[in-house]
């Protein structure tokens, strides 16, 4: 009868080692899809902020960019070189001064 009993024991012991791996299987493969998840997901999160970062950094860019425009096209202004020509002691030509020079354009081969 012991005999009996230690085999039907063994039985029952390797028919719950053949659910149990199954599961245990499962529940990694479960813990390792949901890490992946979140994994994703923060990644997604990071790209969002720097994308965000970048398109403020554009932006920023763009405005300095136009401003910067608007201040040369201040300074090249007749007025303002007007103004720094006089601080720099520079005036109008005088009659005499400007010479052209009559000759054949120049062709380049």
């Amino acid at each position: 009868m012991n005999e009996g009993r230690g085999r039907a024991g063994q039985e029952e012991e390797g028919s719950l080692r053949a659910l149990v791996l199954p599961m245990v299987l499962s529940a990694a493969f479960l813990a390792a899809l949901a890490l992946s998840l979140v994994w994703m997901n923060i990644e997604r999160t990071k790209l969002s902020y720097r994308l965000r970062n970048l398109q403020n950094e554009m932006e920023q860019a763009i405005d300095l960019n136009a401003k910067l425009n608007v201040e040369r096209e201040h300074l090249l202004s007749p007025h303002e070189l007007g103004k720094k020509a006089e601080t720099l002691g520079l005036g109008a030509a005088k009659p005499g001064q400007i010479r052209r020079i009559e000759g054949k354009p120049r062709t380049d081969p």
